[in-house]
């Protein structure tokens, strides 16, 4: 489960739909089978995730295509250099 104190990393990027995506499918398998507790730290990772992507939209679209995370910053667009 993911961390709610993460932050976006561009190494990452290209994980961070499914991560998403396998939280919230856990949240439902584990609310069907009744395990409430197991579901809400899915849930709660579910969240964290949508945070990251939702505040870092663009750079999560633009460093999931290819090996872009792995350039330097001086070979990338301005607005995506600085990320760690």
């Amino acid at each position: 489960m993911v961390s709610p104190s993460m932050e976006f990393r561009k190494s990452l990027a290209k994980f961070y739909h499914g991560w998403f995506r396998d939280a919230h499918n856990s949240v439902i398998y584990c609310t069907e089978r009744g395990q409430t507790e197991l579901a809400n730290q899915y849930l709660a990772s579910a969240k964290a995730i949508f945070e990251i992507i939702i505040n870092n939209w663009e750079a999560v679209e633009f460093f999931s295509v290819g090996d872009r995370a792995f350039l330097y910053d001086g070979a990338l667009p301005k607005e995506f250099r600085g990320y760690k």
